[in-house]
């Protein structure tokens, strides 16, 4: 174990050489059974399994890999370094740009005695504290979330050149509390479900309430949607957007996935993936309804034309919106009923709006538009020429029959 000195200068080492490594294996799911309640399941790294790198397309535009070694984790979108002794977060830094952004100092999370050896297996990375998880995902938002079961005191830290700093708090609401800032020209976000934020220059207190989730996600910098992915921020931070789900489907029926949780309560996970069709479960405890993302790489479920997309929740179809501004901001104003808006997003993003999250079964299903009739079918075609053939008989009777 490195102490954090140790892992800052690997840190380093590895952003200055992170465009010339490459890849590990990466990870694969294995469905949950469906009766599991969502206020007791959790992501964890044992959703994943070894996957042979000859198996695995990457890397892909909706999530990559971590390695762990030395206190750092590193990944194609994102890398940090973590102290296993403390549980200190340091430099948390996105990759998916021309340049490395530093969006993060450090995160210092307060009681967090490690509970178990921090591990990466595919998109996620994970490590376990007292009554307290941190999630990182290697994906193109730099995703990171920290579930704690106690009420607790987390101290951020954002760079000394951050801009733009702003606090909005929603008290008695879920999300209640979100801080936005700018590093570098790149925007990024803290949400925060049940607690508040104090915001002091560039330092942010985050006051956990028991249970609590916070979660830190980035525009990413290489994006031509930037106003898109700023929509979706904005949605999270309205408690209107409650889960992620990613979903890349290979060999044998298997597939890879990386689940982001964005209310505590709300859980999200694959039945089963292949291509063209999945099947997905969502589960809350609470009443009400909200949006989760759907998303697929572009092979394991097209959505280009003359494709089209069908959609059913609980056996039953879901129409589709374009109406993607009411989706996002006034969900319950555009439809009593689900609906669902596809996003312009890498990849086969879809917004889908429940109206209520309990029990709900998703089927997804990408169906080819039948090719155009020919105007004859090859039995036709016989049939006219064999009618065609005995009229010419005929005629040829009747010709000789009157020169007779």
């Amino acid at each position: 174990m490195e102490d954090g000195t140790d892992a800052r200068a690997f840190l380093a080492k590895a952003a200055a050489t992170f465009t010339v490594l490459s890849l590990l294996p990466v990870a694969l799911s294995g469905s949950a059974p469906s009766h599991a309640s969502a206020a007791l399941r959790t992501i964890s790294s044992s959703d994943f399994g070894a996957v042979p790198i000859g198996d695995v397309p990457w890397p892909t535009s909706l999530f990559a890999s971590f390695t762990y070694e030395h206190g750092v984790a590193f990944g194609t979108y994102a890398q940090f370094a973590y102290n296993a002794t403390t549980g200190a977060l340091r430099s948390l830094i996105g990759l998916e740009g021309r340049a490395p952004v530093l969006f993060l100092e450090s995160i210092d999370i307060e009681g967090f005695p490690p509970a178990r050896s921090a591990a990466a297996r595919g998109p996620i990375f994970e490590a376990a504290g007292y009554l307290v998880t941190i999630t990182a995902h290697d994906d193109p938002t730099a995703l990171l979330e920290i579930r704690s079961d106690m009420a607790r005191l987390v101290t951020v830290e954002l760079p000394a050149w951050s801009t733009n700093i702003s606090l909005v708090s929603v008290p008695g609401s879920w999300r209640a509390s979100s801080v936005s800032f700018v590093v570098q020209g790149e925007e990024a976000r803290l949400f925060l479900g049940a607690g508040w934020f104090n915001v002091t220059g560039t330092t942010v207190l985050a006051h956990l309430a028991s249970p609590d989730l916070l979660v830190f996600k980035s525009v990413p910098a290489a994006s031509t949607n930037k106003a898109e992915w700023r929509a979706v921020l904005d949605a999270i931070s309205a408690g209107h957007v409650v889960s992620e789900l990613d979903l890349v489907a290979i060999a044998d029926g298997r597939w890879m996935q990386n689940p982001g949780r964005y209310r505590i309560d709300v859980a999200t996970w694959p039945l089963a993936v292949r291509a063209g069709q999945a099947s997905i479960q969502v589960d809350t405890l609470r009443p009400g309804g909200a949006v989760v993302l759907l998303a697929f790489d572009p092979e394991t479920m097209p959505a280009a034309d003359p494709t089209r997309l069908i959609v059913r929740a609980n056996g039953n179809p879901v129409n589709r919106s374009n109406d993607t501004l009411s989706l996002f901001y006034a969900p319950d104003s555009l439809t009593r009923d689900a609906s669902y808006s596809l996003l312009p997003l890498p990849g086969t993003v879809i917004a889908l709006y429940l109206p209520s999250l309990a029990a709900v079964s998703v089927e997804v299903v990408s169906v080819p538009q039948p090719a155009p009739n020919p105007a004859f079918d090859p039995g036709s075609e016989a049939a006219v020429v064999a009618a065609l053939a005995i009229v010419s008989v005929a005629a040829a009777r009747m010709l000789r029959r009157r020169e007779e």
